[in-house]
């Protein structure tokens, strides 16, 4: 039998559906999330009234009982491995996977030390093993497990500044360029994982959050890693972190998501949690998005088809008529035919993902 997996970008849910107005398109996308049979996202906060807030720029929490919100959703597995998900530290972090596991949702990306949070999740469907293999690049000072310290499962990202004083003389000011890389420990453990997975299950599933901003730009260490993964056995590699839609590619006919954008975008926007300069950055959220569909064949084959969405008003995500649709699927089909020699074709309410002049 076939699996489809449906997985979406970062969720940020702070309010009660009883508190947002009724949009029969936000209840069609919940449903056709329902009829998948795995539904995976990234939870970016926590569910949880225990901890103290980090020091950082901004920090956000949902009250706990809020963990059912995502119910309707279908949401099956939730990657706990992203930069919000310790804002309240590792008492808030262990209690928002508690309150996943009892709402039904298995969680993933956190544990009580390196190796438990890095451990993959399998899942029986309709007769096929997936396993799925979170991390995070995006890593808040002290939010990475260790081998005796709890946090996420994360893969440390080493930066470099590269000036060309020769360009700078002629030209002075000019940025220099940012060169990034996957710290050598994180990076091989994750390729073994995916490695020794990939050798007792059908298909491995590798959740990363990655990237920055909130545009089409990527950072350098982003595509080689993710053929890295390809090349270790993953069946597809499901980015998100990025506050828009990017583009999508193939690679050795395995997918790879590089940013969805966001699927529930309730950030708290009261003077009490937000300054001007946070409030800025929300501004510069696009609107925008899609969800990932992963079709599973019979023989294991592996394809990708994309359903627009938009974030309303109130951060809750609806699907698009197919004019505004095909709008977005244009904008993601100009970059990944542009970067990563990727198409992609209107094919039952979505846009498949095919090599460029397939």
């Amino acid at each position: 039998m076939s699996v489809r997996i449906v997985a979406t970008g970062d969720i940020v849910l702070t309010k009660s559906s009883e508190d947002c107005r009724d949009d029969p398109r936000v209840g069609a996308l919940q449903r056709m999330l329902q009829s998948a049979d795995v539904v995976l996202s990234s939870v970016e906060l926590p569910f949880s009234d225990l901890g103290h807030p980090s020091d950082r720029v901004l920090n956000f929490r949902a009250r706990p009982e809020l963990v059912r919100e995502l119910v309707p959703y279908g949401l099956t597995v939730a990657t706990l491995a992203n930069n919000h998900s310790s804002d309240y530290g590792w008492v808030a972090l262990d209690d928002t996977r508690r309150r996943l596991e009892g709402a039904g949702i298995r969680a993933i990306g956190a544990g009580a030390d390196r190796d438990a949070a890095e451990r993959p999740l399998v899942l029986e469907v309709n007769g096929k093993r997936i396993g799925f293999v979170p991390r995070t690049c995006l890593i808040p000072l002290g939010a990475a497990a260790g081998p005796e310290r709890p946090g996420v499962a994360a893969v440390h990202i080493e930066t470099a500044w590269e000036v060309n004083g020769e360009y700078q003389l002629e030209e002075p000011g000019v940025p220099p360029r940012i060169r990034t890389t996957p710290r050598a420990e994180d990076r091989s453990r994750l390729l073994e994982d995916v490695r020794a997975l990939a050798r007792d299950v059908d298909v491995v599933i590798v959740s990363i959050h990655w990237g920055w901003g909130f545009g089409t730009d990527m950072a350098e260490y982003q595509r080689p890693l993710a053929h890295e993964l390809i090349e270790a056995g993953a069946g597809a590699v499901l980015g998100h972190h990025a506050h828009a839609p990017q583009g999508v590619e193939l690679y050795r006919g395995a997918p790879i998501v590089y940013s969805p954008g966001n699927f529930i975008a309730q950030q708290p926007r009261d003077p009490e949690h937000a300054t001007p300069e946070v409030i800025a950055i929300y501004e510069a959220f696009s609107p925008d998005a899609y969800v990932s569909v992963i079709d599973i064949d019979e023989a294991g084959e592996v394809a990708l088809r994309i359903v627009p969405i938009e974030t309303e008003p109130d951060g809750r995500p609806a699907l698009l008529g197919d004019e505004d649709a095909a709008a977005v699927a244009r904008h993601v089909r100009s970059e990944s035919r542009r970067r990563f020699s990727t198409d992609l074709l209107p094919d039952n309410g979505g846009f498949r993902a095919v090599p460029r002049g397939a």
